[in-house]
């Protein structure tokens, strides 16, 4: 007996020593996923597609002047692994020389890559960039080759088109372009020959023929305070009281630093409720709304509040006439705290996700039909389940055959019927396409079938005697015993529900109707590619799924463990 216990607790520490471990490990493996999730919701797209992988976002630079250039944007150049090192020594400089000299004739050819400042930092930078974008995917037979070949080869491998995205990933400057202004009647009129003037900026105006637009280059530095501002008189056809929007394209150094525009005539200021945030190096477009009530697609854009001053009190409050105007715009660039720039860089995918897709009603959408969807299996699925385990009829054993054979064929199978069907009886774009045909499922019935077996018949037969009828046996004694099967069912109805793409993809037309899935599938595309945004989208659809799970989680473990063990 001693010897059979010391036996038992010796495996047992065993156990304890290589089962406990791998358990850690293997939940480890199985969160890895969603950490993965986590952390790429708050990295911008540069750090999704980072080579190597950053598996962390990294924090903003602490930006005082711009233009500036960012360090370590591309890994340093490594050595070829057919080259030797000897070679190498002395093969690194003058390629990197050649890289550098290819660069400049190409920065030379484009007038908006122009700077005045080519230091050693850039040089060392954008010849890091060049290598990793052409010279890293050279063929390897090309390093078997002479000094001189290689040098051609690299030499040859530097393309334009790669050398301005090189250059926007290290190189980050605020640009201005052509102001537009669009009335309330959507009709837009472009400002030409729009001259800024500042005393603590460095204006550079850019005015190439081939370009489609003018581009103003900034240049600033916060030394004494955090605001910096620009100023311009522009002329208006349309009266202030008419202006709808104003748009002013801009591409952003990626500082975080908060852009604001002002607009003032006759003493009245049109201020915005909130800064535009310079969160990337991409053109976009500010856009700046006076008057009118903006459309479902433009969330994004920055309503303005107009301030009349008491002198304007006084006067006639008659319309302005339908002339031409003078109007004051100032732009204004604030470095707030860098706590606060932290905040706009870790939660900018949120912030841009709402103004991306409309993500509140993809989200009310999928509430909605994953709820109806789980009731109704919840309700059809223990009443098939009931009659199944209580109930005695002719072909009840052939029908029941026949559910658990329909669980073997896949729903691919049945798309196209489906779809046919759903187009005869005039279902197509509608939430019952998607609720009705899968409100009975052969697994529900089958769950509940099994649990409701275990039921004594004795139990429902005293029911009967004591004059209960058919279906309060069903509401009042069968549904409280099987609690645990409808918490069971219930997370897994509605996640099959909540999850669902490919048959709501192919019934839904209206956006407005789109469920989440759907809707954040449409942020990847051809021409679109935010991955950033849609693992933040990914990760706010999981609440759900996590709240129902921990308001059901004693039902659920119940349900998965009935019968597991022997009383």
């Amino acid at each position: 007996m001693n010897r059979r216990n010391k036996h038992r607790r010796s495996q047992r520490k065993i156990f304890i020593g290589i089962g406990y471990p791998l358990l850690v490990v293997a939940a480890f493996c199985t969160m890895v996923p969603l950490l993965w999730l986590l952390s790429s919701s708050f990295k911008t797209a540069d750090e999704v597609f980072a080579v190597p992988i950053r598996w962390f976002p990294k924090l903003p630079p602490r930006v005082t002047s711009s233009p500036y250039i960012v360090n370590s944007a591309y890994p340093k150049i490594k050595k070829p692994a057919s080259v030797d090192p000897d070679v190498w020594k002395n093969l690194q400089p003058e390629l990197e020389q050649v890289i550098w000299k290819n660069v400049q004739k190409h920065i030379a050819e484009n007038s908006q890559l122009i700077t005045s400042n080519f230091s050693q930092n850039l040089q060392t930078e954008v010849t890091k960039g060049a290598w990793q974008q052409h010279v890293a995917t050279l063929p390897t037979e090309v390093w078997d080759g002479t000094t001189a070949s290689i040098v051609n080869e690299v030499e040859n491998s530097i393309i334009p088109e790669t050398v301005e995205t090189i250059w926007g990933s290290v190189y980050r400057q605020v640009t201005l372009g052509t102001i537009e202004i669009e009335d309330i009647e959507f009709n837009r009129m472009e400002v030409e020959s729009v001259k800024w003037a500042a005393d603590s900026i460095t204006l550079q105006q850019i005015l190439d023929p081939d370009l489609p637009e003018p581009i103003t280059a900034l240049s600033y530095n916060y030394q004494s305070k955090n605001d910096v501002r620009l100023t311009t008189t522009i002329s208006s056809p349309i009266p202030i009281n008419r202006i709808r929007r104003i748009i002013l394209p801009v591409r952003g150094d990626a500082s975080y630093h908060h852009l604001s525009l002002a607009v003032s005539v006759n003493g009245t200021t049109y201020q915005p409720t909130h800064p535009f945030v310079l969160d990337t190096a991409l053109p976009e477009d500010t856009v700046w709304r006076l008057h009118g009530i903006p459309g479902e697609l433009e969330s994004s854009h920055i309503p303005m509040q107009q301030f009349v001053s008491k002198q304007e009190l006084l006067k006639s409050e008659a319309p302005l006439p339908d002339t031409e105007s003078k109007l004051l715009l100032q732009l204004t660039i604030h470095r707030p705290a860098y706590l606060s720039i932290v905040w706009n860089k870790l939660t900018s995918n949120y912030r841009n996700l709402w103004k991306a897709v409309p993500y509140n009603q993809y989200f009310i959408n999928s509430v909605f039909i994953a709820t109806a969807s789980t009731l109704l299996t919840l309700f059809f699925c223990s009443l098939g389940g009931y009659a199944f385990a209580k109930y005695q009829f002719r072909g009840k054993t052939i029908l029941f055959g026949i559910l658990l054979a329909s669980m073997m064929v896949p729903f691919q199978v049945l798309l196209v019927p489906l779809f046919g069907l759903m187009y005869d009886i005039g279902w197509l774009n509608s939430y019952k396409a998607i609720i009705i045909p899968f409100s009975v499922g052969a697994f529900g019935v089958f769950l509940m079938r099994q649990f409701i077996v275990t039921i004594p018949s004795e139990l429902l037969d005293a029911a009967r005697i004591d004059g209960c009828s058919e279906f309060g046996i069903y509401y009042r004694i069968v549904l409280p015993i099987i609690k645990p099967a409808l918490g069971a069912l219930t997370i897994y109805s509605f996640l099959s529900s909540w999850n669902g793409y490919l048959w709501p993809l192919i019934v839904l037309r209206d956006e407005a109707k789109y469920t989440l899935p759907i809707g954040l599938a449409n942020l990847v595309g051809i021409y679109r590619q935010d991955y950033g945004m849609l693992m933040a989208g990914t990760l706010l659809s999981l609440l759900p799924i996590v709240i129902l799970f921990l308001a059901m989680q004693r039902e659920f473990v119940q349900g998965i463990t009935l019968g597991s063990v022997k009383e």
